[in-house]
């Protein structure tokens, strides 16, 4: 049974993945693509990976209500002439973040562009908006609430996307994105199943049973197919409801 079953539970959000691993592959097991990725493939798969592990920690971390999208820009004038000098306005910065609002959590990611802007993205517990101007002192800062029911996924995107921008302005600048150390980190449970379980049948009731826990399938979620490695592959998503002033589930899927 060279297949897993891998459910992630994250706060409000439940990922639910079947596919191919080579740490149980069993001989006979066929193919129906490529043997091997190219490298812009695997570069591909790195991606959705790196994207599904930080909204997995984002979502398991904060909600509408706990957590805001912070942007620090720096003045013209107070732009940090190399990424090192980048670094140490960043530690400052923590710093006195960390002084002023005890146990905070967050994550951050740094947008270097080509044309010299420079900005660092953050994800954090709410807090004053004056504290972190306080805290940051180099240019303007931007407050966004959290809105998007729970699931930050297209947020995890952005942070992959500023982090290569980076990549590509100034080279290979370490980790793709910077986590307090006092975050939770999502429920992965994972077992062996074999391919019976990608019948039509098994999907229905996989979908049932969440429903029937006050969970809704999240619009364009559910993705099948072979993946690029060649092997059977599924995934699919729930949110956790919730509920109008009559009881009856709501969610910004409806229209």
């Amino acid at each position: 049974m060279p297949y897993v079953k891998e459910i992630c539970v994250a706060g409000s959000v439940v990922t639910i993945r079947r596919y191919h691993t080579l740490r149980y592959n069993c001989k006979g097991e066929r193919r129906e693509g490529r043997e091997k990725p190219t490298t812009e493939v695997q570069r591909a798969i790195n991606t959705r990976a790196a994207t599904r592990k930080l909204a997995g920690l984002m979502n398991t971390n904060w909600r509408d209500d706990t957590g805001m999208l912070v942007t620090y820009t720096y003045a013209r004038d107070s732009r940090p002439p190399t990424p090192d000098d980048m670094n140490v306005d960043i530690r400052n910065l923590l710093k006195k973040l960390r002084k002023a609002v005890p146990n905070v959590k967050y994550i951050y990611v740094k947008e270097i562009g080509k044309k010299g802007a420079h900005h660092i993205h953050m994800i954090m517990d709410i807090c004053d908006i004056q504290i972190l101007k306080k805290c940051w002192g180099k240019g303007y800062v931007d407050v966004k609430p959290l809105d998007s029911d729970n699931d930050y996924t297209r947020i995890a995107e952005y942070f992959i996307k500023y982090s290569k921008k980076t990549e590509d302005a100034t080279g290979k600048v370490g980790r793709r994105w910077n986590p307090s150390r006092n975050l939770k980190k999502p429920v992965v449970i994972k077992k062996i199943v074999n391919a019976n379980t990608f019948a039509d049948k098994a999907r229905k009731s996989t979908i049932r049973k969440y429903e029937n826990k006050g969970y809704y399938l999240v619009t364009g979620s559910e993705v099948s197919g072979i993946s690029e490695l060649g092997f059977k592959y599924y995934e699919v998503k729930f949110r956790k409801g919730k509920k109008d002033a009559e009881g009856k589930r709501i969610h910004k899927d409806d229209s």
